[in-house]
């Protein structure tokens, strides 16, 4: 009797759907490796080795890659089966006309009521803008010590290399 097990899922197929959202991203907004990868603070070879899946980005990369392509976190993992829906045209729009939360809600209740949704209650008050980097013309959200991943471990690396080195 021959037992049939389901068949194993590739390991890398989350990376690999990972690597084309960022790439579709990126390329959706016109911008280039070079301006993503300086947005980011990586090089641009990682930014190619990102896109491609041949890479797993670390936390941070992760953070500041959402950051460059002006995206929640979340957004980067949405499966591909949601971009079938549209939304992304409907994100775009409010983004191309840096529309600030009250002209969504406003344009969200003008699709309710089109659309028969009815209206609802107003909205609650904005999520608290997260800090940003101390370093001038920066602008990326902090990590830590007031600054953010590319500062701090710049910071670190310099700090490092300034120490003596330890006695055997």
């Amino acid at each position: 009797m021959r037992s049939s097990s389901p068949p194993v899922p590739d390991p890398r197929a989350p990376l690999q759907a990972l690597a084309r959202r960022i790439r579709a991203l990126r390329e959706r907004r016109g911008l280039t490796q070079e301006d993503f990868a300086s947005r980011c603070g990586i090089s641009v070879s990682f930014a190619s080795l990102l896109e491609r899946g041949e890479r797993g980005p670390s936390y941070e990369t992760l953070v500041q890659a959402a950051l460059a392509l002006g995206v929640p976190l979340a957004e980067l993992f949405r499966g591909e089966e949601d971009e079938a829906a549209g939304t992304h045209r409907l994100v775009d729009f409010a983004r191309e006309r840096s529309l600030s939360r009250a002209e969504v809600d406003q344009l969200l209740e003008v699709a309710r009521v089109l659309f028969g949704a009815g209206a609802r209650a107003a909205p609650g008050p904005a999520a608290p803008e997260p800090p940003r980097c101390r370093v001038e013309a920066c602008g990326r959200v902090v990590l830590a010590r007031g600054l953010c991943g590319a500062h701090y471990h710049r910071e670190r690396r310099a700090v490092k290399a300034t120490r003596p080195p330890s006695l055997p």
